[in-house]
């Protein structure tokens, strides 16, 4: 077998150049060639750069849509709870909340974590000290203040990790607060009691030079971010050279030379020329001078610009319309892209949110009313696509005329039933004056659901209790299905006392109320032909 090339008898590896190579063409990586030179090499980490992050957030635009939209649009749509808690209590929770600037504090850490590449909420818990775990079982009522945001560069991580096993694996123990306004200094902070956020999570090797933290969202579109500005002061400055007027002196030279007079006397006559040069205007020149003027076009700045924020569109993964408020054009409407991005922002939203919720939500309950939140409380995140007026209509349409026919089954109580309108009505803004009061007065008052012994069918009034034509709301297909069987029976297709049942057990009515649809139709019936033959 004969003997590899790149193998070498003193043990030395020899480097190999796999890939496409046409050396006549100096074509390929392996070539000298422009492409060939090109690459990827670490420079300086943005995100250790803190003054450099500041200047960027504070003076470009571009830099703050990046770092704030993803944070704001995370929490935006709040969280419906799932629970077994009163209606009210739930409505406290979130009230909690907001009072407690809870939600505003996340999305100031998120911010922080983009921008820096790191932030921590401290959960603020009055007597308690910092530095030793939490148990949310020993937390006292009203002992819950809020969260304190404080950004990477204000805490120093312990090199001591978390050795249990579990999602912080490998995290720091502990942080050390070195610079906050109103905190002790150098205080440390057990990190069961931090809210931790970063902004690109970097592989392992570079995770342990940050510090356990991870990258600047700005970092990745660092030079894309310069393309675009100065792309855009260099078109601003190209507009003033847009429109120029060249005058040709003769013996300029010669009188710029000798100054004085003649120097003078040249400049009066361009402040002449500018002064009387209008559309109504004269240019007055010498006989030997020449006057000219050059337009300039810009055809193709406006695409190489958009070119650019597209580009950062991408590194950012937000849209265009979102990221810079720039309405779509052509037959675009930018619905579909609004959706990739809200579906982008709810795997943000469990990956980053949720762990945050699912710690604050019972430490909130115990600090409220000194009690554990249900066992299967869960909660999900609304949905961000904003639903119209006429939808938020047919939605509390159909919800009420699902849970009205729930009640009238029997399947579920009068409570019940009222409790379920005010969940729903979070969602479309209706139901909002049923109150707790409302409810416990129902739950007080209902009659027990119908049984089997009254022979009553799913979904007809009890007796004694008909409803009137004002409270069955009929949609157009049901209308229709109820036209069409009086037509039948007035065809002579179905026996008059079958269509009676048929109104009876499709719609929500009473025997008295089917025979008066019906009227005199099928009144004497006889079997079609058809029927008659069959």
């Amino acid at each position: 077998m004969g003997r590899r090339r790149d193998h070498k008898p003193d043990g030395r590896a020899a480097r190999t150049a796999d890939g496409f190579d046409n050396f006549t063409a100096r074509l390929g990586l392996g070539q000298d060639n422009a492409l060939a030179a090109s690459g990827y090499r670490r420079g300086n980490v943005l995100s250790r750069d803190r003054q450099a992050l500041d200047a960027m957030y504070r003076t470009s635009w571009i830099v703050g849509r990046m770092v704030d939209v993803v944070a704001e649009d995370m929490l935006r749509g709040g969280i419906d709870i799932q629970t077994d808690l009163a209606p009210g209590k739930v409505d406290e929770l979130l009230r909690a909340l907001r009072r407690l600037g809870v939600n505003s504090a996340l999305s100031r850490a998120i911010k922080w974590g983009r921008l820096y590449g790191g932030a921590l909420a401290l959960m603020l818990i009055d007597g308690a000290d910092p530095s030793q775990p939490l148990s949310p079982a020993d937390l006292q009522q009203g002992s819950f203040l809020g969260l304190h945001v404080l950004d990477r560069h204000q805490v120093v991580p312990s090199l001591e990790v978390v050795s249990s096993l579990g999602p912080k694996l490998g995290l720091p123990l502990s942080y050390t607060v070195n610079d906050s306004k109103g905190m002790a200094a150098t205080s440390r902070w057990h990190h069961s009691r931090v809210i931790r956020f970063v902004g690109v999570d970097l592989p392992y090797y570079d995770r342990l030079a940050e510090l356990g933290w991870g990258a600047s969202v700005v970092e990745r579109a660092y030079d894309r971010i310069l393309a675009l500005d100065s792309s855009t002061h260099g078109a601003a400055n190209l507009m003033l050279r847009s429109y120029l007027r060249v005058v040709g002196v003769d013996g300029l030279r010669e009188i710029l030379a000798a100054g004085g007079q003649a120097e003078k006397a040249l400049l009066k006559m361009f402040t002449m020329i500018r002064e009387l040069q209008t559309n109504e205007g004269l240019t007055l020149l010498d006989a030997k001078d020449n006057f000219q003027t050059y337009n300039w076009t810009f055809a193709g700045v406006s695409e190489a610009l958009q070119s650019f924020a597209e580009q950062i569109a991408g590194a950012t993964g937000i849209p265009l319309v979102r990221l810079l408020g720039q309405s779509p054009k052509g037959f675009s409407t930018g619905e579909a892209d609004l959706r990739s991005y809200y579906d982008t922002i709810a795997t943000q939203q469990d990956d980053d949110l949720r762990p945050a919720y699912e710690t604050l939500l019972p430490i909130l309950s115990r600090s409220l009313w000194g009690e554990p939140l249900p066992a299967g409380t869960r909660f999900e995140f609304r949905d961000l696509w904003q639903v119209s007026e006429t939808d938020k209509s047919t939605i509390a349409t159909a919800d009420a005329q699902s849970v009205a026919g729930l009640y009238a089954a029997g399947l579920v109580s009068e409570s019940q039933a009222l409790a379920e309108l005010r969940i729903t009505g979070r969602i479309t803004g209706r139901w909002t004056g049923l109150s707790d009061e409302d409810i416990q007065a129902a739950s007080a008052t209902s009659a027990p659901a119908p049984s089997a012994e009254h022979e009553q069918l799913p979904g007809l009034a009890a007796p004694g209790d008909e409803p009137t034509p004002q409270e069955i709301s009929l949609n157009g297909a049901q209308v229709a299905s109820m036209v069409s069987i009086v037509q039948q029976v007035g065809a002579g297709q179905l026996p008059r006392d079958s269509g009676v049942q048929m109104l009876m057990a499709s719609f929500t009515m009473t025997r008295g109320q089917a025979e008066e649809i019906m009227g005199d139709v099928g009144r004497g019936f006889t079997p079609s032909e058809a029927e008659a033959d069959a």
